[in-house]
């Protein structure tokens, strides 16, 4: 899944190249990418795509920004319209060739073209009404007071925590490893455990590791590319996340596999305490 670093990636290739354009045209043929409650009550879903092109079309991308895995393009007029890559979705900017994975198409002026490709259709795109707050405080701009006040709230473990978009967003499965590895912390570890020795470590080594992710262009596993088609290079960098039964690079040790819920953790059990 694209988590914040490779949301980061895509925003700050797209904000150049699209910041002014006006929105021509959008198109789909996955409904379900612009789903909504019916009501407020209601667990029925229903499509707002026709709702979302008039609202967004003539309107000029002002600025485009990221909240968490959130991908926000600011348009006059006071709109916003938000894309969650989910778990297998990336923008792609003037693709050379077309896929049957094309869900949205947004035609730029300026002959520019935003392809939102989605192999599982778990994708999300929906228009912010009314100044709408995401849950959770940002990954990247988050301060040390701030992680410290969220831990002190939650008696859960540690990589939970990181994984709870409604503390800190913007984190998943790969990058809550490689924080933890990085501030030698183990994943089942009590959040109430942790000592302002703990929670220093864990506060550097979340900027760390995201700053490096991002500097790399992301994480590419499976589905994820940068808006040029190309690959993110930190899968190679990577320390923890899926090198179960590997070396530890910092002390010999076997990095270790363990189950927690339905997700998977990967950790040292030597100098992650």
């Amino acid at each position: 899944m694209p988590e914040l670093p490779e949301v980061e990636t895509v925003v700050r290739y797209l904000r150049p190249k699209i910041t002014g354009r006006k929105i021509l045209d959008m198109s789909s043929d996955t409904p379900r990418l612009f789903r909504v409650r019916r009501s407020r009550t209601s667990t029925e879903m229903k499509s707002d795509f026709k709702k979302i092109r008039k609202q967004v079309i003539g309107r000029k991308i002002e600025s485009l920004d990221r909240i968490g895995k959130n991908i926000l393009f600011n348009l006059s007029g006071g709109k916003c319209l938000a894309l969650h890559l989910m778990m297998t979705g990336k923008i792609l900017l003037n693709p050379k060739e077309r896929s049957a994975h094309d869900r949205l198409v947004i035609k730029l002026s300026g002959g520019v073209q935003l392809v939102f490709n989605d192999p599982r259709k778990f994708g999300r795109c929906r228009i912010l009404e009314g100044g709408k707050v995401f849950p959770g405080q940002d990954a990247l701009s988050l301060r040390f007071r701030g992680l410290k006040s969220l831990l002190g709230t939650r008696k859960s473990a540690i990589k939970n925590f990181l994984l709870d978009q409604r503390a800190v967003s913007g984190i998943g499965n790969i990058y809550s490893d490689e924080i933890l590895w990085e501030a030698g912390v183990r994943p089942l570890r009590k959040t109430n455990s942790l000592r302002e020795k703990d929670i220093k470590n864990l506060y550097r080594a979340m900027k760390r590791v995201l700053a490096l992710a991002i500097k790399n262009g992301g994480t590419s596993m499976r589905d994820y590319r940068k808006p040029d088609g190309k690959e993110g290079g930190y899968y190679q960098l990577r320390k923890a996340h899926h090198r179960a039964g590997e070396k530890c690079s910092r002390d010999g040790a076997t990095i270790r596999r363990i189950k927690i819920g339905a997700r998977s953790a990967h950790y040292c059990p030597k100098h992650q305490v």
